[in-house]
This record gives structure tokens, sequence and C-alpha cells, in this order.
């Protein structure tokens, strides 16, 4: 039971650590670059189900 617990939260951890690295780089990036993202929605469509990919291949 403890170490289904703990695999849990092993794979909590790692799907918070994509989210927030994913999070971080866009609030880095320059700001023309932000920009440009911003006018090509499909581009940011494209990164949102990859970092979701992501997340759903952790957790399975």
């Amino acid at each position: 039971m403890f170490e289904n617990l703990l695999a849990e939260f092993q794979d909590l951890l790692w799907g918070l650590g994509i989210v927030s690295i994913a999070i971080i780089g866009l609030l880095i990036l320059p700001k023309k670059l932000s920009n440009q993202l911003g006018q090509h929605p499909l581009i940011l469509t494209v990164m949102f189900f990859s970092i979701l990919y992501a997340v759903i291949r952790v957790f399975n």
C-alpha cells in the first residue's frame, strides 16, 4: 500500500515538473518571440497538446 502511494506521488511530481518547466519556459521567452507566438494560435495549440500528452504519458 505504501509503495503504491509513493509511486503515485512520484508520478504527480513528474507531471508537476513537466508543467512547471513548460510554464517557466514560456515566461522567459523574449517579448518579441512571445508576441509572434500570440499571433499564431495553431502553434500554441500544438504546444499545449504536446505538454498535455507528456503529462498523460507520465501518469500511464
